[in-house]
């Protein structure tokens, strides 16, 4: 029994060592392909022959064949090609293998996509020129006016059209000034040189049977004689002429008081100051409208 146990280990030992010694690849079974289809490819191997592992590379490499024998997809006939002429068949590092299969994976990529990167370099050093926009016409502003509606002799006219005009867009202010106004008219004979001599011509004009005679004794008008005091100045100059028919000559003088006045001043284009003008025309037909150069500053505010 001990020697049957030994003599089976002896025997699996030598078919061990016979099947060692044995080329494997030579039992291996290949297919018979017909000689007409020529040399199979993959796909990843024809878009980038580069991508072709180091592998079949080597596998290539290390045929004992002086030649490679290459042949066209469809056609009988084969070349060969000489040892010194296959440059291409040479093992190329796993490095460079592994770079090779990363670019061709970003090309493939990129093609997908539709933006190639030679595309986006060529977009980075020349950029599209940005279309030009014509900016409009910026129509050229017209002068302002500036002047001043007046005299008022009551400061709520006046303040009721400034108002009236701000609300129209125009800048207004109120401005109070002092005149003199005409409150009659005297017919008087100028001051004379001393007082004798303005009591000795009250005397020549009563003698003429003229009346309404006063003298005046103080003031600016002393030692001047008045002959009447008329609201209208026609009659004054009626009354000039009748001292002048008895032989004496005589003035009619204004009789001013100071009154305070009051100003609308404005600054606005030209077409707003012309419908102002209308209106306070057809309302207002004393109203003056002095116009002034702008370099005279118009506020916003007013004396009230």
């Amino acid at each position: 029994m001990k020697w049957l146990f030994t003599l089976l280990v002896l025997v699996n030992l030598a078919l061990l060592g016979w099947g060692l010694q044995r080329d494997p690849d030579a039992a291996v079974n290949f297919p018979k392909v017909r000689p007409g289809i020529g040399h199979l490819q993959l796909l990843a191997e024809v878009d980038n022959p580069l991508a072709q592992s180091a592998k079949d590379r080597a596998a290539e490499a290390s045929m004992p064949d002086a030649g490679k024998i290459t042949a066209d997809p469809g056609s009988e006939t084969a070349e060969v090609v000489p040892a010194e002429e296959r440059v291409e068949q040479q093992e190329v590092p796993p490095v460079l293998a592994t770079e090779a299969r990363q670019e061709s994976d970003s090309v493939a990529k990129q093609a997908l996509d539709g933006s190639p990167k030679s595309a986006v370099i060529e977009d980075q050093d020349n950029p599209p020129a940005e279309p030009e926009t014509t900016m409009p016409a910026t129509p050229k502003a017209t002068p302002p006016v500036c002047g001043a509606f007046g005299p008022f002799e009551r400061g709520a006219e006046a303040r009721s059209l400034a108002e009236s005009l701000a609300s129209q867009g125009m800048d207004t202010s109120l401005r109070r000034e002092s005149m003199e106004k005409p409150i009659g008219y005297w017919v008087m004979i100028p001051p004379m040189q001393s007082q004798e001599a303005a009591i000795e011509k009250v005397k020549q004009l009563r003698e003429s049977g003229i009346q309404d005679i006063r003298r005046f004794v103080k003031g600016d008008q002393k030692n001047g004689i008045s002959l009447g005091v008329f609201s209208n100045k026609k009659n004054a100059q009626s009354r000039q002429q009748e001292i002048a028919s008895k032989g004496h000559v005589a003035s009619v003088v204004p009789r001013l008081i100071t009154v305070p006045t009051y100003w609308v001043d404005y600054r606005s284009d030209q077409s707003r100051v012309n419908r102002a003008i209308a209106r306070i025309s057809e309302s207002q037909g004393a109203i003056k409208n002095e116009q002034y150069p702008c370099s005279r500053v118009v506020t916003s505010g007013g004396i009230f």
